[in-house]
């Protein structure tokens, strides 16, 4: 039978904040690949709850963040009243051409159903000069990250969902921008990533989209075998054999170029 599940966003964004947050290497990697500073205006695609949005506003000189979920922009508009965020499709963007001077994304991508026309749209806006940056996780690093050795038909669907950093900076060249790169992250995108108590919380869980996309019965056999694992320690093992590979490989990729 065809799994029609999908990932209410809605209803996420009152949880998001329990499992996500900026992280400051993540912020100074869009920094400086950006170019960012006090002059810069900048565009978030897919802001959620406005976390990067509020960081990156610190230091340019304004950041909008524009998502298609309302509760997500709510919970947005309500930390950070003084930061524009807007509601709508970052495949259909309600700016004029040649309005940013740098674009970013963080794990937004393999939402988007129009890809083609969310990296056309994105160059679109883009000043001449301008860099966008996408932060997304190659298959090597989904591979190697430790919780699908717990629920593996989450690895099956997110290598089927989340496109290759390789290929992703296929799609950007294709879309017209130049001076293409791929960086190598090394902080997870998720708050407690090496704490494994904190994926029996079911609050935690669904601020990650791969849950969302799991059954009932695969969800709680996974936190059965979890918990198990946690409660004799051999948790650690499982853990630090995945940690070895993430080191090498990175958690995640942030994929670049520039409009010239």
């Amino acid at each position: 039978m065809k799994d029609n599940k999908h990932v209410d966003y809605d209803s996420v964004s009152r949880i998001y904040d329990v499992s996500r947050a900026a992280k400051i290497e993540m912020v100074k990697r869009l920094v400086r690949i950006l170019q960012v500073d006090k002059d810069s205006v900048l565009l978030d695609l897919g802001c959620g709850t406005g976390n990067y949005t509020a960081a990156l506003q610190q230091i340019a000189k304004s950041v909008i963040g524009i998502d298609i979920s309302q509760g997500m922009i709510d919970q947005a508009k309500a930390k950070y009243p003084e930061i524009e965020f807007i509601c709508s499709d970052v495949s259909d963007l309600p700016f004029d051409s040649e309005t940013f001077d740098g674009a970013f994304s963080i794990q937004v991508l393999h939402h988007v159903k129009k890809r083609e026309m969310f990296l056309k749209e994105a160059y679109r806006v883009l000043r001449k000069g301008g860099y966008i940056a996408i932060d997304s996780c190659s298959h090597t690093q989904i591979r190697a990250c430790w919780y699908y050795h717990y629920f593996p038909k989450g690895l099956e669907k997110d290598l089927a969902r989340i496109p290759d950093s390789k290929e992703i900076a296929s799609f950007l060249e294709q879309t017209g921008f130049s001076n293409v790169g791929i960086e190598i992250s090394y902080q997870d995108v998720a708050v407690d990533h090496a704490i494994p108590e904190r994926y029996l919380d079911k609050n935690y869980r669904n601020g990650i989209s791969t849950f969302g996309l799991l059954s009932d019965e695969d969800i709680q056999s996974g936190c059965d075998k979890l918990k198990k694992d946690i409660d004799s320690g051999s948790i650690e093992k499982v853990i630090q054999k995945f940690e070895a590979k993430r080191v090498k490989v990175g958690s995640s990729s942030v994929i670049y170029g520039q409009k010239i």
